[in-house]
């Protein structure tokens, strides 16, 4: 049985978020007013159009974005009706071109204007169109069908209590709603989402087993479950529930992000990278940390160009986030040296913040 999962956690558990999240992991180069004054031999002028598959022009709503490497903005601009730009007087150096659309996957493309004759650049971005990403309501889990309805009754006031921040009084409607039907993977899960807010693994996994073994398709169960072993460092494990959760759930994301942090710390680069890239294609607008996490096994990987730009993703996405100081630190770095030296960050196992 195949089913969809919600992109957003927040419908996850009817309302009850659980919070994916992995840990791990000023110098600025300078760039300024001098360049005003730079004689026209200094500058050049980049112009193209932008164009979906078929090369048809975006008629509206496109914006370009053009940053140095190290971060600062040099221009923005709105192409015209038929997709085309023009962006004078840019100094000779290497720009990151962000090309963005509503309903479009976003494009990132580099500029060397280092070489080269003072003519026109000329460049044509392709925009490939993202998928829909209107969320419907998830399906309800097998289990649900089946729960009696008080069950169903104490797991909603349990939700609407965690929601209140009131952890004891969730603990105890889930309880309650488990001893009234103990194959609730709903409510399994949700007592132990608490459970591994509180650190009592043990009992988490005892419970996520159960709820995985009453609903193997269950995303929510599989992907904490996931998350528990990895955070034991049993990711062989870890990679076996969660493959079989992604037979029933092929679109339940944060599945494959917990199989991309198993197969991370394993040393398994290449898969990690795939995984995660699959987030990507499931939801085009993740949250912020997924740029961090791609970053990170691009930097293992040698892709130090995508490396910087997944940087600067996550920076546009989470200005003042937890990574946001390491990467202002490291992306000079990676401009100015061409990555050597540069120490790839290593996700720390993941963990669950309290409700």
């Amino acid at each position: 049985m195949r089913r969809r999962f919600p992109k957003r956690l927040p419908h996850m558990l009817a309302g009850f978020a659980l919070l994916l999240a992995l840990q791990f992991l000023n110098a600025r180069a300078a760039y300024g007013q001098e360049a005003k004054g730079m004689a026209t031999r200094g500058v050049r002028t980049v112009s193209g159009q932008v164009v979906t598959e078929g090369e048809a022009p975006i008629p509206s709503g496109v914006t370009i974005i053009v940053e140095t490497r190290d971060g600062k903005r040099s221009a923005e601009i709105h192409p015209d009706t038929q997709g085309r730009f023009q962006i004078p007087d840019l100094v000779r150096q290497t720009y990151v071109m962000t090309v963005s659309a509503e309903g479009f996957h976003t494009q990132e493309v580099f500029l060397d204007l280092k070489d080269g004759g003072d003519g026109v650049v000329t460049v044509q971005i392709m925009l490939t169109r993202a998928p829909s990403t209107k969320s419907s309501p998830p399906l309800p889990a097998l289990t649900d069908l089946s729960a009696p309805k008080n069950a169903r009754k104490l797991f909603q006031k349990g939700v609407h209590a965690l929601q209140a921040h009131r952890v004891d009084e969730a603990r105890e409607k889930f309880q309650k709603a488990i001893a009234e039907y103990p194959c609730y993977a709903r409510a399994l899960t949700g007592l132990a989402s608490i459970q591994v807010a509180a650190r009592d693994l043990d009992a988490a996994t005892a419970n996520l087993r159960q709820a995985t073994r009453c609903d193997p398709g269950f995303p929510d169960a599989c992907a904490l479950l996931g998350q528990v072993l990895n955070n034991q460092k049993k990711f062989a494990e870890s990679e076996d529930i969660l493959k079989r959760g992604l037979r029933l759930s092929p679109d339940a994301w944060p599945l494959y992000d917990q199989l991309a942090t198993a197969h991370y710390n394993q040393g398994q680069y290449a898969q990690a990278q795939e995984e995660w890239l699959r987030v990507l294609a499931i939801d085009p607008s993740p949250p912020g940390e997924l740029h961090a996490k791609l970053a990170a096994v691009y930097l293992r990987g040698g892709a130090r160009d995508k490396a910087y730009a997944e940087m600067q993703a996550y920076l546009r996405a989470e200005p003042e986030g937890r990574f946001a100081s390491a990467f202002k630190s490291m992306m000079p770095r990676l401009g100015a040296s061409g990555g050597q030296g540069v120490a790839s960050p290593k996700p720390q196992q993941p963990t669950i913040p309290n409700p």
